[in-house]
């Protein structure tokens, strides 16, 4: 992969109940096909214990999953970073074709639609020391959504 076109970065305090802290409004890129993002998040906290839990994400819903590279790596325990490729930005399927391959499992062949965005929504996975190990945390949706920048306004 090339040099991404966005490096973020997030300070992010996990907690046992109630929304974490970090910035929650949704990320906005701007991805051409070929363009990539990383975002970093780091556990930042007083509290002792904490820690991301297996590869640290947990992807809700990739809209238009099939245009994007999606990749979660584990750098530490307190650090996650979510990598998004961009392949095919300017088509997708339409809601009738998203319905019929789930519904029907056999072979499909489908002619793409004109998209403008997507949305990519996940929670980040924590864990505590001091917790029961089958404890996870999960944080609100950092929710990234993704524009063509050749798109029509």
């Amino acid at each position: 992969m090339s040099t991404p076109t966005y490096l973020l970065e997030y300070m992010v305090t996990p907690k046992a109940e109630g929304n974490w802290i970090y910035d929650d409004k949704p990320v906005k890129l701007k991805l051409a096909q070929g363009e990539s993002a990383v975002l970093t998040y780091k556990l930042v906290t007083d509290e002792a214990g904490w820690s991301f839990a297996e590869n640290g994400t947990y992807f809700i819903e990739a809209q238009d999953n099939f245009n994007y590279n999606l990749t979660s790596t584990l750098k530490d325990e307190l650090t996650v970073e979510v990598k998004i490729e961009a392949l095919n930005v300017a088509n997708t399927l339409s809601e009738n074709d998203i319905e019929g391959l789930s519904a029907n499992p056999g072979a499909r062949v489908v002619t793409l639609v004109r998209n403008n965005s997507s949305n990519i929504e996940f929670r980040l996975v924590a864990q505590n020391d001091s917790a029961n190990g089958a404890v996870r945390y999960f944080s609100q949706d950092p929710r990234v959504i993704i524009d063509e920048p050749d798109a029509p306004v």
